[in-house]
């Protein structure tokens, strides 16, 4: 019986190519209605050009050229079971395949990364086994959004919406897959977690902040205060954070376009944030950087996020090299001229 191994959350070249070669030749019933040729086919093309491109070969011309006995007869055996295949269903069969005389195995071990260009592909080939254990499924995707996407919930929610969802519903795995997906998106969005813990900046007499019960998703961003008593002060452009955006680029600590970069500049202030390739370009250095975030949660602009204020702003801000701030970096950040930080402290104010 088709058995995946729901505890081995990583995306392998082998682990993907063991189930979906068991599951050609013996499928389970969740499986009806996919078209498992289809899906075969694709895949043993993957793992060719995978195989022939990034592996050395089990059996070369040379073995039988040069080889012994034995390896003349082994590369013989397995050239003429290759060329004897007669249906598409004998090739899967064997597991391994000739190219230009050499011999390749299909059983091969690679893990897929996040940058690779078929990271989709995989991905929702290794979310398909969960047809069997839908009870699984979670604890495959808290893993990915660990270790492929570092935490960076925003991003790892359009992923599975467009690149998951939207493309391989009905083609590699069933609604019943598809909702438990969507279950777990919810969750980021509607249950609360733990109160986050005291924020340790020292703060003005004039503001004490509370603990805020926060969803999972509001890491993403700041969260203007404000908010609260006026859910609409980020629409349109009469209000204080426009203000401080064209200041910020006047004065040349952020590269924006006031006419095309505004809207994601509010959402960082929104408490849900941006995907990755939209965070604003802050071009002064690190203290800077340190001292606006330190400001805003001083006078009382943003709320608290205990240990979270750091890793917020890495994914509200890049580098003026379009590079990741280092949490490290900014809590230890120091110095600073005395009047761009002043500078810096009145476009604070008029958020």
């Amino acid at each position: 019986m088709l058995q995946p191994c729901h505890s081995y959350l990583d995306i392998n070249t082998s682990d993907i190519w063991s189930f979906e070669y068991q599951c050609y030749f013996d499928s389970p019933e969740e499986f009806n209605g996919f078209s498992r040729s289809k899906i075969i086919s694709k895949l043993y093309d993957k793992i060719k050009t995978i195989a022939y491109l990034e592996t050395k070969p089990f059996i070369t011309y040379q073995n039988f050229v040069t080889g012994d006995a034995d390896q003349k007869r082994y590369y013989e055996s397995k050239l003429n079971r290759f060329l004897g295949a007669t249906d598409f269903s004998d090739y899967i069969r064997l597991e391994y395949f000739f190219a230009n005389d050499d011999g390749y195995s299909c059983f091969i071990e690679k893990m897929i990364p996040k940058d690779d260009i078929d990271f989709g592909y995989w991905f929702a080939l290794k979310i398909r086994q969960y047809e069997l254990a839908v009870q699984y499924i979670n604890d495959f995707l808290e893993y990915h959004l660990t270790h492929s996407f570092d935490r960076y919930i925003i991003d790892y929610i359009d992923f599975l919406q467009k690149r998951i969802l939207r493309q391989y519903q009905g083609i590699f795995f069933s609604s019943r897959v598809a909702d438990t997906v969507k279950e777990y998106l919810e969750s980021y969005a509607n249950n609360p977690t733990l109160e986050i813990e005291e924020d340790h900046t020292e703060t003005m007499p004039v503001n004490k902040n509370k603990k805020r019960i926060r969803t999972r998703e509001h890491y993403n961003a700041y969260h203007l205060s404000i908010l609260k008593s006026n859910p609409d002060y980020l629409q349109g452009y009469g209000n204080g954070v426009y203000h401080g955006f064209l200041e910020l680029i006047k004065h040349r600590f952020i590269d924006a376009n006031e006419d095309k970069d505004y809207d994601n500049f509010k959402k960082l202030f929104s408490g849900k944030g941006v995907t990755k390739s939209k965070r604003c370009i802050w071009l002064e250095g690190n203290i800077y950087l340190k001292l606006f975030v330190r400001y805003m949660l001083q006078t009382g602009k943003i709320e608290p996020m205990g240990n979270e204020n750091w890793t917020t702003t890495i994914k509200c801000f890049l580098n003026k090299k379009g590079e990741e701030f280092e949490v490290s970096k900014l809590k230890h950040a120091n110095g600073g001229v005395p009047k761009k930080i002043e500078l810096l402290y009145s476009i604070v104010d008029s958020l």
